[in-house]
């Protein structure tokens, strides 16, 4: 169950909260070439909402998963130190990045926040880079870790055309998913108005 949680947190994370800030790439490019400047500012309204919700969704699974992975652990001595983890002395190491991630995605909340697009993309990114990572890249380019030898004899080569091809992937699943909520939140609008 946990990894399946896991999994899950993992597309909210990168595919669909990375996926916002290339979608605001494209979207603070096209506005000024959109004729329907109205649709386009509700579909973005729809666009933040979505990731406001998707922060929520993603800190819920992120507590089941954390309560499913006390109770998936077999002995006493376990569940003690898992415990001792989350609520000891260094619990902060446990609860700072999922807090963290939490209220970024709540800073769409403030207009200025959603205004510009350098705060869109920063935000975007800091989903990618977790703290564990960010302390790797400092402590890798620190001079004390430097190799003497920058090749390490592998053959690794970066094709741009897959990178380009998973930020497309990305834009379109957020797109897809923002329409979604879109359309479904104005059917369920119009359907309530209806009744009165």
């Amino acid at each position: 169950m946990s990894e399946f949680l896991l999994f899950i947190r993992d597309i909210l994370r990168i595919d669909i909260l990375v996926g916002f800030g290339f979608y605001s790439i494209s979207y603070f490019i096209i506005k000024d070439f959109f004729k329907d400047k109205k649709w386009l500012a509700d579909f973005d309204k729809s666009a933040i909402e979505t990731v406001i919700y998707i922060g929520i969704i993603w800190f819920v699974l992120w507590l089941f998963g954390t309560i499913s992975n006390y109770f998936e652990l077999e002995t006493e001595l376990q569940k003690e130190e898992y415990c001792n983890e989350q609520i000891g002395k260094y619990a902060y190491a446990f609860w700072v990045q999922p807090l963290f991630w939490f209220i970024l995605t709540q800073l769409f909340r403030l207009k200025f926040v959603t205004k510009y697009l350098i705060t869109r993309i920063i935000i975007s990114l800091l989903f990618v880079i977790t703290i564990e990572r960010f302390i790797i890249l400092i402590t890798s380019f620190h001079r004390d870790y430097l190799p003497s030898d920058w090749s390490f004899g592998y053959n690794f080569t970066l094709n741009p055309y897959w990178i380009l091809i998973g930020w497309m992937a990305n834009i379109l699943i957020f797109i897809v998913l923002t329409l979604i909520y879109h359309f479904g939140i104005k059917k369920i609008k119009n359907a309530f108005q209806q009744r009165i």
